[in-house]
């Protein structure tokens, strides 16, 4: 079975909600990430937690993306 990814998304510099999704892929830093009509830039992913059997916790945090 493949890994899910529990990733807690973070808007720097903004008071946007962010939001945690479960995703099939980690997020990587310069993906664009789309949380409600808006379109994000990663700047960063942390590990949150160890690995919990096919579970990953991850922390992403985010930027607008340009033309936002």
């Amino acid at each position: 079975m493949a890994s899910v990814y529990k990733v807690s998304y973070v808007v720097a510099g903004e008071e946007h909600p962010g939001a945690i999704l479960n995703a099939d892929q980690p997020p990587r830093v310069g993906d664009q990430v789309t949380l409600g009509k808006r379109r994000f830039v990663v700047l960063e992913v942390v590990d949150l937690l160890p690995a919990r059997g096919d579970f990953r916790f991850l922390h992403a945090t985010l930027r607008p993306a340009s033309g936002n």
